[in-house]
């Protein structure tokens, strides 16, 4: 006797030489010839694949069969918890008390509620869920056509081969470019280095994307460009002199160029001048001598302010004899004041005049 056994996780097929015979429930068998074998399968797989001859033997209550179309997509559910994903075709799978239910969804309808299972069940290829951050918009393609644009919000949707919808997600808040170390020389052969600052914010994405490969590198290319025919057209001492005109020349030149990509420049200006080591000294001694020339004017009308004012002093003294007597006075009190005593050495003529006796002592 030729003896199988079938757990109960199992179904099996009874085959003679090959050809099936009968299906075999979970339970042991026995027969009495060596020309028998069977063909098992396994539950819970779900989905199996079996020959028309051996599905021809199966009881009707084993399995089930559905076919999903080109515009569906199925989900098997197991007590209530998605299990198996199918992708257009015919599918069968077991049936029974095992509590396995069939839900077919339609790719062109809305997104059934996706929930964290079912979302690690369908594959990536098959599913688009994207977040739209507060300061993004999104950008949607269908087939790689540009289609519309999108709102701050999450998007759930199917997404079929013949017709895959991405989205480009942008960021729509204000960005710094800056272009460092340009190296320019001026009208008057003075070679110098700039370092410029761009700050600008997408207005129109559609544009912003399409426009140019590289948005950024498109921008730093036009103010690299303005200032060199800034630069290039003006002198040194007018550059270090005017650097709002260069300020204003750039706005000029790049906020016009940056609309037609969509973009919309807040600002543009000139952060850093380096001069080379020996232009620093040479600047530095000119604005030395004109200092030094400024004061030395300072000096002079100061000095002869008060010439001038000496020369009224003493003519003023000539026209009025008491008035220099008066200064005389003033001046002998201010010594007494910070002096203790005064010790006067004169002889008898001059005692003789401080007393005014005109006897002698």
């Amino acid at each position: 006797m030729k003896t199988f056994t079938i757990p109960i996780t199992q179904r099996a097929v009874l085959t003679k030489h090959g050809v099936p015979v009968r299906a075999l429930a979970p339970g042991k068998h026995g027969f009495w010839t060596g020309a028998y074998d069977v063909v098992r399968f396994d539950r819970s797989e779900l989905v199996f694949d079996a020959a028309p001859e051996l599905r021809a033997v199966m009881p009707a209550g084993w399995y089930a069969e559905a076919t999903v179309g080109p515009r569906q997509r199925g989900v098997l559910w197991k007590h209530g918890r998605p299990a198996k994903f199918l992708r257009p075709g015919t599918h069968r799978y077991w049936a029974g008390d095992d509590g396995i239910e069939l839900r077919v969804y339609d790719v062109d309808q809305p997104m059934p509620e996706l929930t964290d299972e079912l979302r690690a069940l369908i594959p990536a290829a098959e599913l688009l869920d994207v977040t739209v951050q507060q300061h993004q918009r999104g950008l949607k393609y269908v087939s790689g056509r540009f289609a519309e644009q999108l709102a701050p919000g999450r998007y759930v949707s199917w997404n079929p081969p013949d017709a895959k919808v991405a989205i480009a997600v942008l960021d729509t808040r204000r960005q710094q470019l800056n272009v460092p170390a340009q190296e320019l020389m001026t009208k008057d052969k003075v070679t110098l280095r700039l370092t410029l600052t761009l700050e600008y914010a997408p207005t129109d994405l559609p544009v912003a994307i399409h426009a140019v490969a590289d948005l950024r590198e498109a921008l730093y290319l036009e103010v690299q460009l303005a200032a060199r025919d800034y630069v290039g057209a003006t002198t040194l001492d007018e550059l270090l002199e005017g650097r709002e005109a260069m300020t204003r020349y750039l706005e000029a030149r790049v906020v016009p160029r940056a609309k037609d990509l969509g973009v919309e420049v807040a600002r543009v200006g000139v952060k850093d001048v380096v001069l080379p080591g020996e232009m620093k000294t040479l600047l530095n001694r000119v604005i030395e001598a004109e200092k030094e020339a400024a004061a030395n004017v300072i000096t002079r009308r100061e000095e002869a302010a008060a010439t001038r004012s000496m020369a009224n002093t003493a003519r003023a003294f000539a026209e009025q004899p008491l008035l220099l007597e008066l200064k005389r006075l003033e001046t002998l009190k201010e010594v007494a004041g910070k002096v203790g005593a005064i010790k006067l050495v004169m002889g008898a003529e001059g005692v003789q005049r401080l007393l005014g006796d005109g006897k002698p002592a």
